[in-house]
């Protein structure tokens, strides 16, 4: 019979993927989270986690041990809210992942009020460009530009946002003017660096512009809007980070303008624990209540 708080160490293992990581959250030694999995492994006689190097993925029996182990989570935290209630609401971590620009420049403008709401729940931003996988659990949801086609997932529209170009009045005043969009070619661009762009939604200046003259990339949007701010060219930029953005003006508004959908994605096993809820249900109402400054409406 294996100990039940072993499967506290597995859990942690099994979200963050790395041992340090867990012993982190646990508070405790990494040597001890190594020895708790080992010992749940011998008494369960099977091998839970593929080690390699340092980082740590699930078997197709560690899996199936993790929809039990999250049920069983669950059922804790139901027992003890009826038991003893707790004052501040649902508790647990959810890790949620996100593009760049929405989760830095977006979601954690508003973390704060989720936080006074929500004090027991700690929520873990991963905001990247590239995607991460709910299946090998590297995160518990994610805030994505297409729905989800693969693994045991939820996913639902929950709203969608806007990009259109943005540029320095500096700029604009030192360069040819910019009546139609046959202009652009004659500009200076801002963008991604193509080879390390993973999000088939965001290779779009091409296609939009036809062969833009690129002077400077970066990975992230953040740094696009600054170089444009700074007024060293046009930048394509979500509405919600160029319309903030001191120094920048819309360019060709009416002529530019895309539209990019937000899908909510989590995993079917945590999709009704209750610290999970609060999350999806405060993305959702932060997504509709902030359309207008998503799509650009001021």
């Amino acid at each position: 019979m294996f100990d039940w708080n072993d499967l506290r160490y597995f859990l942690e293992v099994a979200r963050r993927g790395k041992l340090s990581s867990a012993a982190l959250r646990l508070g405790v030694d990494h040597t001890t989270v190594s020895r708790r999995l080992a010992a749940l492994e011998a008494s369960l006689e099977v091998s839970l986690f593929d080690r390699s190097g340092r980082s740590y993925q699930l078997t197709n029996e560690g899996r199936r041990l993790l929809a039990h182990a999250e049920k069983m989570e669950a059922g804790s935290i139901e027992l003890l809210d009826a038991v003893a209630p707790s004052s501040t609401g649902p508790e647990g971590t959810v890790r949620l992942a996100t593009p760049e620009a929405f989760g830095s420049q977006f979601i954690a403008r508003h973390a704060a009020g989720f936080h006074a709401h929500n004090p027991g729940i700690q929520l873990e931003l991963i905001a990247e460009t590239r995607t991460m996988s709910l299946t090998r659990r590297e995160a518990d949801a994610a805030i994505t530009l297409s729905k989800a086609e693969h693994g045991r997932v939820q996913s639902h529209k929950i709203g969608d946002y806007r990009l259109r170009l943005y540029a320095a009045p500096s700029y604009l005043q030192a360069h040819p003017p910019i009546i139609r969009p046959g202009d652009l070619k004659d500009h200076q661009f801002i963008w991604y660096v193509d080879d390390l762009l993973p999000l088939p939604q965001l290779k779009m200046l091409d296609k939009m512009i036809g062969a833009p003259n690129v002077v400077f990339r970066t990975t992230n949007v953040t740094g696009q809007a600054n170089a444009a701010a700074a007024g060293l060219g046009l930048a394509l930029l979500p509405c919600f980070v160029g319309d903030i953005t001191p120094s920048l003006t819309t360019v060709l508004p009416r002529e530019i303008s895309i539209i990019r959908d937000l899908w909510l994605t989590v995993h079917a096993d945590a999709a009704d624990l209750p610290h999970m809820a609060r999350v999806t249900d405060f993305l959702t109402s932060l997504v509709h209540s902030e359309r207008s400054r998503l799509v650009g409406d001021r």
